[in-house]
């Protein structure tokens, strides 16, 4: 793997203009609101995250023995939306929760690619399976009705989330054998906003195709959601206000363009997930495999399937043509639940 994160820089600058300028600069931003908390929260061990929810019940400020970098943290979060945006939100996180299995196929596939072009953290195998399912934990929660509320699960699993990337970042840096200049931050801007953009605009994109027709109003709203659960993430403003449509969707593209394409590690890596995933989906795990095998191919493409060795097969053809009606049909009978990714992620956890 080239030790880069913006190859190709010419052919991004032309395509993507400032674009590609915000992504260079952002190799190199993080959040130093949460680092200085992680790191105030270190002495104490695995009792850090009941502090923060301590704190979080209490308010900021108000708990005499919070660590002040805490306190800063949690009072820098972003204030509630207003109601009419709450409606929004609303609408938007139930079109999305009404394809149930459809949202969570594409899910586990854009995880599946953002880990294999991300470079290597030194995670073990397991290691890096568990952190998608704590991934798919965390995007069910939000997705829950009133997941954002604060202190609701979903807006908790947030935070806890943007103190782990902390945390981990910290992990990363003391091992001595990152190459920031080469590579950038660990979990930095730019790795969060390619989950947020996976999760907006691929979504809606890949739904679309499997045959879902959301309103105008729903992916707008959705964004909304996704604008709020971002700040609370951790995400610079310069990107808060990128939060939709062309901007996501340009984004992706452009993130998959500059970064190294998996060497055969991450590719073995990817078929390992591949594998873990498809033993838990709640089906036959070779019809399984096939399954996310041919949705990586036909939603994101073969450039992508094949950059993570994933050979094409007769799924990639058969399901363009008989997905969209089992999904108009799904529709029509009032939609369903993301009992597959539940699976999933209750089974990894255990492993």
């Amino acid at each position: 793997m080239t030790m880069s994160r913006f190859l190709n820089g010419a052919e991004a600058s032309r395509q993507y203009g400032v674009l590609a300028g915000h992504y260079a600069a952002s190799l190199m931003w993080i959040d130093p609101l949460a680092d200085a908390a992680a790191d105030a929260l270190r002495p104490l061990g695995e009792s850090w995250w009941p502090m923060v929810l301590k704190a979080l019940d209490a308010g900021a400020g108000t708990m005499p023995d919070m660590p002040p970098a805490l306190a800063a943290l949690l009072a820098a979060l972003p204030p509630e939306p207003t109601e009419d945006q709450w409606a929004a939100m609303e609408m938007g996180r139930a079109a999305i929760a009404r394809t149930g299995n459809s949202a969570a196929l594409i899910m586990q596939c854009t995880s599946l690619v953002i880990d294999g072009w991300s470079p290597p953290m030194g995670t073990s195998s397991q290691q890096a399976i568990r952190r998608l399912a704590e991934t798919g934990d965390w995007w069910i929660k939000l997705h829950a009705p009133d997941g954002l509320r604060r202190g609701a699960e979903g807006y908790k699993a947030t935070l806890r989330l943007r103190l782990s990337n902390a945390f981990r970042r910290r992990a990363v840096r003391d091992t001595g054998t990152w190459d920031r200049r080469a590579l950038g931050e660990p979990v930095n801007q730019d790795d969060l906003f390619v989950q947020v953009s996976a999760f907006t605009a691929v979504m809606l994109e890949g739904l679309h195709r499997m045959g879902y027709r959301l309103t105008q109003a729903e992916k707008d709203g959705y964004y909304v959601f996704w604008r709020h659960a971002a700040a609370v993430l951790g995400l610079h403003k310069t990107w808060l206000g990128m939060i939709d449509a062309e901007p996501c969707g340009q984004f992706w593209k452009m993130w998959l363009l500059v970064n190294p394409s998996p060497n055969t590690q991450a590719q073995a890596q990817a078929n390992r997930t591949l594998d873990a995933f498809a033993r838990t989906g709640g089906g036959a795990a070779f019809l399984d495999r096939a399954l996310l095998s041919g949705m990586t191919h036909w939603l994101l493409g073969r450039d992508v399937a094949q950059g993570l060795g994933m050979p094409n097969g007769p799924m990639t053809y058969l399901l363009p043509a008989i997905y969209p009606p089992t999904s108009y049909l799904a529709q029509r009978l009032g939609g369903s639940r993301e009992r597959r990714l539940t699976r999933t992620v209750a089974a990894l956890a255990r492993s």
